[in-house]
């Protein structure tokens, strides 16, 4: 009798040994991704939704967690193209303080390759290719300014040279003019001794 209890007294310890065990791993798999199904898809479009109001009130931070939410459930379904593209347009968006141009450009281009039979892919690779433009013409005009610098410095130089050279014309035009007087001194002088 004392060997039956002993045995289930085992068994219970072996139980709540696997228990604490298992714990951490249930643990880790609730936060990280074994992700629910969303089979009928009204959730990955009411998340969706939901991303395209929050978008248009200007919440960017929390239109973006939307449509990542939306990607989480649809997979590979209509709606994960459609999150894809409000991401690029979220990260692209001009009065975002996060904006992000590169990581627009590349969701885009994922958006493009991985749904190229989606109705955003033509819009996708349009802004991607019109944010790529943009960033050259900044670059291109980035430049320009540089070297309107450079030429303003030159052109201080140049006139701050032509300052200094202005003064010693009048100053040599000054002397020019003594000399001139002196001159006519001299001349004036021999005009009396002659006579």
């Amino acid at each position: 009798m004392g060997e039956k209890r002993a045995r289930r007294g085992n068994t219970l310890y072996l139980c709540l040994a696997l228990l604490i065990l298992l714990l951490p791993l249930a643990c880790t798999v609730g936060r990280t991704g074994a992700k629910m199904a969303d089979r009928t898809g009204d959730e990955a479009e009411m998340h969706l939704a939901l991303s395209r109001n929050l978008l248009a009130e200007g919440d960017y931070a929390r239109a973006l967690a939307e449509s990542e939410k939306v990607l989480a459930l649809a997979g590979r379904s209509i709606p994960a193209a459609e999150a894809l593209f409000n991401i690029g347009l979220i990260l692209a968006h001009p009065a975002n303080p996060a904006r992000d141009d590169a990581k627009a450009v590349l969701t885009l281009q994922r958006l493009s390759r991985d749904y190229p039979a989606s109705a955003q892919a033509d819009q996708a690779k349009i802004i991607a290719g019109l944010i790529l433009e943009n960033q050259g013409l900044n670059r291109t005009v980035e430049r320009l300014n540089s070297h309107i610098e450079r030429l303003n410095s030159q052109a201080e130089r140049s006139s701050s040279q032509m300052e200094r050279l202005n003064s010693r014309m009048d100053k040599l035009q000054s002397i020019i003019d003594e000399l001139k007087q002196v001159d006519i001194g001299v001349e004036q002088k021999k005009r009396e001794k002659g006579r």
